[in-house]
Parts: C-alpha cells; sequence; structure tokens
C-alpha cells in the first residue's frame, strides 16, 4: 500500500514538472497569410506575387498540375529592414526545385510572416500596405517569413529571418 502511494506521489510529481516545463516553452509560431503567388524561374528573378492571394478560378489554373517539389531556395536566409520603409513582397526569389535539382517555375506558394508581440510589423488585415502586397515595419526587432507550397504532392516550406532597424542608426 505504502508503495502504491509513492508511486502515485511521483507520477504526480512528474506531471507538475512535465507541465511547468511545457508552460515555459517558446510557443509555435503564429504566421499570418500575406499573399499567394508563383515561384521565381531562377534565384536572380522575381517572384510573381498575387497580394490578396489567388481567386478561386486562379487556384484552379495554378493547381491543376501537380508538380513534385523537393525543396524551395531563396539566394538570402536573412532580409533586412528598416522602420517605416515598405518591402514590396514581389521582390523575394523564391525557386521550387524537384528532386533532380531542377527549378520547377509556376509553383504556386504562400507567403505568410509571423506575428509576434510587440508587433514589428503591420499585419492588419485591412491594411492598405498588405492589400498592396508590401510590409511595413513598425518597431525595430525581427520576425519570420515562410514562404510554402499550397498544392504540392508533398508540401515544402523556407523560412527568410527579417531584421528590422530603426532608420536612425
Amino acid at each position: 500500500m505504502r508503495r502504491a502511494i509513492t508511486a502515485v506521489a511521483c507520477a504526480a510529481c512528474v506531471t507538475s514538472l512535465l507541465t511547468a516545463c511545457a508552460s515555459r516553452r517558446r510557443p509555435d509560431p503564429y504566421y499570418v497569410l500575406v499573399a499567394e503567388g508563383l515561384s521565381a524561374p531562377t534565384l536572380t528573378e522575381p517572384m510573381r506575387v498575387i497580394p490578396r492571394g489567388f481567386n478561386i478560378f486562379q487556384r484552379t489554373e495554378a493547381c491543376a498540375t501537380l508538380r513534385p517539389v523537393a525543396r524551395l531556395e531563396t539566394p538570402f536566409r536573412t532580409l533586412g529592414f528598416r522602420v517605416g520603409e515598405r518591402f514590396p513582397l514581389s521582390a523575394l526569389n523564391v525557386v521550387a526545385v524537384n528532386a533532380a535539382d531542377i527549378a520547377v517555375r509556376d509553383v504556386p506558394l504562400a507567403i505568410e510572416a509571423e506575428e509576434v508581440s510587440p508587433p514589428v510589423v503591420q499585419l492588419r488585415s485591412n491594411d492598405p500596405d498588405v492589400a498592396q502586397g508590401r510590409l511595413i515595419p513598425v518597431a525595430k526587432g525581427r520576425f519570420r517569413i515562410r514562404v510554402r507550397t499550397i498544392c504540392a504532392p508533398q508540401p515544402v516550406e523556407t523560412v527568410l529571418t527579417a531584421r528590422v532597424d530603426n532608420d536612425t542608426e
């Protein structure tokens, strides 16, 4: 009987310890869809961006041919921004590459920005800059931009780090 009570007490301690550790763990990032687009043909060319996303007809057409993608490549893993300076999403260079290391052009992609607190970039759905396919940093800090396939047979993504500095530095 005494062993059973000790076992239950140990289990309760372990459970509370695991719960405490889990609550201190950094939560998974929350990404906001800011645009959709088509992959660039090469690393030196920008991707085509549709600011508010594909309409149903564009998405049906873009996803009509499923093209396997092994990875998404970009020439830069870190982007530099200045507070108040607009960044056009069409400046992103993201190339879809298949298993044979061949670029696959016009693969439908989602472009998402990480929502951080306090806000570093403006992500309101009614923001005119987001509606035009631009991000506008509002404070110094870091956030991430995730680009992922929309209708590829296997989902693939790449994450870029955006660093925002004050314009006075």
